[in-house]
């Protein structure tokens, strides 16, 4: 290689790593002044190291073998962790996490420069100024572009957790080992072609299962979180379900004291008085039979809402062909339905807003059809659409309808058409 490239070897090594760490960590929250943070860094960084190797290592350009090789080696790593909190508003944790996949990014693109090598004409070309740039740009950049497509389903979101610290400390030292290795045996010069593409598809492969690790626990860090997140979903669903039929029974006392009192009322005011308080007391009659006093509870609660938000809301349903569930599963099942159908027609002009439910026994099975309009745009995540109501619990409630669907053995399935959501639940009974 060039004597300048062998001179400068430390800086550009940290200038590749930080172009790979922006593989993983593009979504990450960036401190302020991010762009003069980054230059800054990264100027300071190659400062840093090349100072060292020149007080450390004067020689280390000439002795292929020279300890300074692995010592620089990991000197580049410890400034890369440090820039990479530097420039990131996040843990420590997260920057020695990204800083490893940065690093092992950066690894990958060596590794295939040197299977590239092995080309006498690569070879010959990377002894070139100019050449070797040329061969810089195809493997590095080459790799860094594989790596960005098959871990971008894990990087895009901000949901990923990135903040986890046995996963960071366990790949930085399996990380240091693996590198501390690689360049001990990387300055055996007696290495025959053989023993060097060897090395690299292992070195590859170290690479490749450190960032699968990585990431695989990761994801299932995400799946914790889920399963979490819908445990206690289910334990507010089970409490709003105590709360609401403890409200319903309330309101229908209420409501027939109400009605009792406004017959004691007969003389003594105006007729049309008489009737204005009866039309608002009305509005407190969302009593429903269906037969299941469940789905009773729910279209009550539901119908009272619709009520003050303008919305019609018609509901056909044989209650007894649902006896088969339990109650907690049919109160989230339908409650989810219609708070998704309600919340979607809210946003219509009033005289449009309407919500339908249908609940009928087909024989063995029983279908649920929810029908509703919805103005703007639905946001898909697979073949469900996304909450937008609770960020907490963002896009759990159409989970948890899946989730209990499923149950039972059923499906769900869901359509848009000419402005109007569709949802058809299937369930069979036991």
């Amino acid at each position: 290689m060039p004597a300048w490239y062998a001179e400068f070897r430390s800086p550009i090594l940290l200038l590749q790593s930080v172009l790979g760490v922006f593989v993983f960590a593009y979504s990450l929250r960036k401190r302020n002044r991010f762009p003069l943070r980054l230059i800054l860094g990264t100027a300071a960084g190659f400062a840093v190291l090349h100072g060292l190797r020149i007080v450390l290592f004067p020689d280390m350009g000439q002795r292929v073998n020279s300890p300074g090789r692995v010592v620089m080696t990991f000197a580049v790593y410890l400034v890369l962790i440090l820039l990479c909190w530097f420039f990131f508003e996040e843990s420590f944790w997260t920057a020695l996490f990204v800083a490893a996949s940065g690093y092992i990014a950066q690894d990958f693109g060596g590794t295939v420069k040197t299977l590239l090598k092995l080309n006498p004409w690569v070879n010959r070309l990377c002894q070139d100024d100019f050449g070797i740039l040329l061969v810089d740009l195809a493997a590095y950049f080459g790799m860094y572009a594989a790596l960005y497509f098959i871990f971008r389903p894990f990087t895009r979101s901000r949901e990923e957790n990135f903040n986890n610290r046995t996963k960071a400390v366990f790949s930085t030292m399996v990380l240091a080992f693996g590198l501390g290795m690689a360049r001990i045996t990387q300055g055996n010069t007696g290495r025959n072609e053989t023993a060097v593409f060897a090395e690299s598809v292992y070195q590859l492969m170290c690479g490749m299962y450190i960032l699968l690790l990585q990431f695989g626990v990761m994801e299932r860090a995400k799946l914790n979180r889920s399963v979490d997140a819908m445990r206690e979903l289910v334990h507010l669903q089970r409490e709003q379900f105590r709360q609401s039929e403890e409200s319903a029974a309330l309101v229908n006392e209420k409501y027939h004291d109400l009605k009792g009192l406004l017959e004691s009322f007969q003389g003594q005011i105006s007729q049309e008085q008489t009737d204005q308080l009866k039309r608002k007391v009305g509005e407190y009659d969302t009593f429903v039979d269906t037969g299941n006093r469940v789905l009773d509870i729910v279209l009550a609660e539901k119908r009272a809402a619709c009520n003050r938000r303008g919305i019609e809301l018609t509901a056909f349903a044989d209650g007894p062909a649902l006896d088969f569930m339990e109650e907690l599963d049919l109160y989230a099942l339908v409650n989810n339905a219609l708070n998704n159908a309600m919340e979607a027609a809210a946003g219509l002009p009033e005289g449009e807003r309407f919500v339908t439910l249908t609940a009928a026994d087909e024989g063995g099975m029983v279908t649920i059809h929810v029908e509703n309009p919805y103005s703007g745009g639905i946001v898909m995540e697979g073949a469900l659409p996304k909450s937008q109501r609770d960020a907490q619990y963002h896009g759990f409630g159409m989970k948890s309808m899946k989730r209990i669907v499923e149950k039972y053995g059923g499906t769900l399935a869901v359509k848009l058409n000419n402005g109007k959501f569709f949802l058809d639940l299937i369930l069979f009974r036991p």
